[in-house]
Parts: structure tokens; sequence; C-alpha cells
């Protein structure tokens, strides 16, 4: 297996202008667009974006409030609140000192210093009930060690930075670019994040150090570089449809998701998770309309290597007594051969991938159990994908030290079939 740095994304424009060694443009000229849950408690103020998925906006609330002092004053704005069903309307604005950022980068805790009224009977706010999201400003300026891309002219979607899936190691992600026509900044840069500012000019971070470079008058290309396995079957992943890279622990939670990811970025990002994450790819433009159960989403395309995947359909006939009679048919352990089966030994290191999208699977409903006497669901390391019958029903086994070697699946329609899968 190679993991080489692989092309992964391509952005073309004008306008592009490089800045090395300078103060961070986020303090005077940062914006959010998406609203946070805010707490008031006593003389505390806690700023929740832990529902937040915008890249842009996860960056910025990175690159304000992590690595600034403690003690350091904001103050928030654009704090007109309302809520409809009990017709109560605040404005929330206030000036607080910074105390920590925390919970995956995605809480604030401050100390308020002025504002933020509240009575005792409503302290919690809503996301969805701010007029307008709000807004941060600080006299603080950080030090002179900021490095960036500027992308000064982002005039389409084609064109623009926060549409090209660039995370970096902000989100501790290994990746880099490399400016095609820089003479003063050659080679693969490391990114460490990207941000879109209130003017609507876009930042690509870097964690080496820069020299000034005007390139807005030459079109100019930047190339994004993931590492990752680069077999061909990786690499003929598409760069065009993009969709959110959604992470899940052990359980099946979701624990990330990051939005405008490629298919090849999805694929060349989860070799690089932790061994008990798996992943999804699924083609979705907000991680916002995704529930934990997005495993039932549009696309149940599985970001790690599976070791087998096997496809089934059943057979409808009746005996010579003209009763009702039905059969499993399976393309295993020959891709090529449908057998009828009632016990199979797959040995895996990964995982497999059961394909129940056949028609003659409609009015079938799946459960997998750990016991022969199917009392004992399997409710982790496998997961539902859409309906049996129906395109992109499937499920999904993940091999981990705790998942059950032996499966017994059961298929429940006008008769029931049985199926036993041992894991090797």
């Amino acid at each position: 297996m190679s993991f080489f740095l692989t092309a992964s994304q391509v952005i073309q424009n004008y306008g592009f202008e490089i800045t090395g060694s300078t103060y961070d443009p986020v303090f005077t000229k940062g914006y959010v667009n998406s609203s946070p849950n805010v707490s008031i408690a006593g003389t505390s103020c806690y700023i929740d974006y832990s529902e937040c998925y915008d890249n842009s906006d996860r960056t910025t609330i990175v690159k304000l409030f992590k690595n600034t002092p403690s003690g350091t004053t904001f103050a928030l704005s654009n704090g007109n609140y309302y809520d409809s069903d009990l017709d109560i309307l605040r404005d929330i604005s206030g000036v607080f000192s910074l105390q920590t950022l925390t919970n995956n980068d995605k809480l604030v805790i401050g100390g308020i210093v002025s504002g933020f009224t509240y009575d005792n009977a409503y302290k919690y706010y809503n996301k969805n009930n701010f007029v307008k999201p709000p807004q941060y400003s600080t006299g603080y300026a950080g030090a002179t060690n900021s490095n960036w891309i500027k992308n000064t002219l982002n005039d389409s979607r084609f064109k623009s930075v926060m549409n090209k899936g660039i995370l970096g190691s902000v989100f501790s992600k290994q990746e880099y670019v490399e400016i095609a026509g820089s003479t003063l900044n050659s080679g693969k840069l490391l990114v460490s994040g990207s941000v879109q500012l209130k003017d609507k000019q876009e930042l690509i971070y870097c964690g080496v150090t820069l020299t000034n470079e005007n390139l807005s008058t030459q079109q100019t290309t930047i190339t994004q570089f993931l590492r990752g396995n680069s077999n061909p079957d990786i690499l003929a992943k598409s760069t065009k449809t993009t969709g959110c890279y959604v992470v899940y622990d052990g359980f099946g939670n979701q624990v990330n998701c990051f939005e405008k990811q490629n298919e090849l970025q999805a694929f060349l990002r989860s070799q690089y998770e932790g061994a008990t994450y798996s992943t999804q790819w699924i083609l979705c433009d907000s991680c916002s309309r995704l529930t934990d159960s997005s495993y039932n989403a549009a696309s149940a395309d599985k970001t790690f290597i599976f070791d087998a995947s096997i496809f089934a359909s059943i057979v409808e006939s009746t005996d010579t007594n003209g009763n009702f009679t039905a059969r499993l048919l399976l393309n295993y352990p020959t891709s090529y051969v449908l057998r009828s089966s009632t016990l199979i030994s797959v040995p895996i290191d990964n995982g497999f991938k059961i394909d129940l999208s056949h028609p003659s699977l409609k009015g079938y409903t799946v459960n997998v159990y750990s016991d022969s006497n199917k009392v004992n669901l399997i409710t982790q390391n496998l997961y539902y994908t859409g309906t049996p019958g129906f395109d992109q029903g499937g499920i999904i086994y993940v091999k981990q030290s705790t998942s059950p070697r032996d499966l017994y699946f059961e298929f429940a329609g006008p008769v029931t079939i049985d199926l036993n899968v041992q894991i090797g």
C-alpha cells in the first residue's frame, strides 16, 4: 500500500495574494455565518457552536479564541433574539472576558463584563431564534506569525476556496497546497485552515513561513494534496461532486462532519482516522441535514476498504403442493455465480457489505442477531442503509475487537429466511 501525496482538488483564479509573518485579519475582519446556542449562568456565558458545521465558521472560532490569552475581552454584537413561541424579545449583546475554548473547540466560555441581559426565567438562547448571527470584535490583534494565501476574487462557487473542502491542521488534518507560477513560495505548503472574511475575501492559512508575493494579475492554479493510498481504485473517485464526510465512533454515533468534500478527499482522509472510527461520504450539501442515523442517507458508500462485498437476491416459487417457498441467493464466495446459501464463512480484516438493493427483497425486513435463537439484536459495528429492495439498501459490518464473529441474519417477509455469516 502506497501513501503518497495525491492531488485531490484544484482552484484556478486571478487575484491571489500571498502574505507572510503578519497579523491575522480574523481579529478585525472575521465573520461567523452560524448562530450559537448561548447559556447565561450568573456571571458566566457559554457560547456553544456544537451544531455548527460550516468549515469557515469553525476555523474562525478556533482562530479567535483558541490561542488567545485568557482574560482578553471580546464584544458580542448582533445579539437580537426573538422567541416567537413565547413572544420573548431580548438583546443579549455584551462584553465578556475569555476564559477558555473547549469541547472539541466548539464551546466558548467567558466571564461577563457587561451586557448579556437576561432574567431568571429565561437563560438559554436557542441558535434558531437569533435575528442575525452574533459577531465578535476585540482590541487584541495577536502575534505577527500568520501566513496566508488570500483569494481576492471570490466571484463564483468554482473560484471559491471554501467550496474546495480545504480543512488543514486546525481540524488535525494533514494537507498541502502547491501554487503553480509562484517563484517565491514553491513546493508543497502545509495548510492549517481556511476562512471567509467579512468582505467575502478568503484565506488559506499555511503552517510554514511565506514570502510576500502578489499574483493578482495572473491566472494562478492552486492544487490541494492529501496523503493516502494512491491505488487506481482510489484515484478513480470523483473530484467534482461534493458531499459530506462523516466520522463515526465504534457505536455508530456521529462524532464529526465536514462539508464540501469531494469523493476523493473523503476516501483519502478516511485512512487517517483513529482505529475505532469509521467514515462515510454522503452526497449531501449540509451536515445539518444529517442525523445520527445518517447511514440511511442517499449514499451508502462507506469510506473504508471492504474485504468483501456480497450481493443478495431472493427467488420465490411454489412447491409441488402449491406452497409458497423462497430461497436466498448470494454471489459468494465467487462474485459471478449466485448460490443458494444459509451459511457462509467470510475471512476479513476490515469489514464487509451486503447489498440488499435487488427488487426481489421488497417487502422483506432484515435484522441481524448475535445468537442463533435470534434474541439479541446487534447494535454495535453494524449499520443499516436504505430499505431492502430499493437503491442503496444494504448492511455494513465493521470488524473490531468488540464485533461479534457469528452473525445470524433474518429475512422476514412472506416467509422467513435465515442466514448465518461466520467471520474469520
